[in-house]
């Protein structure tokens, strides 16, 4: 990809450079140059520039592939995820019904032998 622009022509390249190395300052604001030095700021190397129209290629195919992949997806998903939430409501409301205390009915019960109070127990 390379364009006209003023006095200049344009270009998008990938760059490659050592590890632990950074470019150096252009004169341009804003800009570096393909200079590569280290830390100290010693000149190492110059970087080495690839096409960058073969990356801007890659990028956008598989950007695409994502996206169908995504669209191809989503109702499966959206299935799933239904599913689950149903799944995860009925074991809740199981669980809500399991803890639900069962209320105990008290009886007074008087045996004709004994003259005391009278006896509760649980039916």
């Amino acid at each position: 990809m390379e364009f006209n622009w003023g006095d200049s022509i344009w270009e998008l390249m990938l760059t490659k450079r050592p590890s632990d190395t950074h470019f150096s300052q252009s004169s341009t604001p804003g800009g570096k140059s393909s200079l590569v030095r280290n830390d100290d700021n010693t000149l190492n190397t110059h970087a080495v520039l690839f096409d960058g129209d073969k990356a801007v290629l890659g990028i956008l195919t598989a950007g695409v592939v994502v996206t169908a992949a995504a669209v191809k997806a989503a109702p499966h998903v959206k299935s799933g995820l239904i599913s689950l939430k149903s799944m995860l409501r009925r074991q809740a409301e199981e669980t809500t019904d399991a803890e639900t205390p069962v209320p105990l009915t008290v009886v007074a019960e008087v045996e004709s032998e004994q003259h005391g109070p009278p006896r509760l127990r649980a039916v």
